[in-house]
């Protein structure tokens, strides 16, 4: 699963605090979703929302920008 932030009315990925880009191989990529959620609030990123693609499927999620999202818990950890 990958996480990253995009505009809503740009469509363009976060790259960084001020910077976009159209390729989302220059987009930053977020742990998860409450990572992605943390830094646009704390980094006052306008108008974004959180985009979850998954290479199994050849969708993606849009999901609003919500402070719940920023509580959410880890996943716990595989590691034997």
């Amino acid at each position: 699963m990958r996480v990253f932030l995009r505009s809503i009315n740009t469509r363009l990925y976060c790259a960084s605090r001020d910077e976009w880009a159209v390729a989302i191989t220059e987009a930053l990529l977020f742990g998860s979703v409450g990572q992605a959620a943390r830094f646009a609030f704390d980094e006052k990123v306008p108008g974004a929302e959180i985009v979850v693609r998954c290479d199994l499927l050849e969708q993606e999620v849009a999901l609003p920008l919500l402070s719940e999202w920023c509580d959410l818990p880890q996943p716990a950890s595989t590691a034997n």
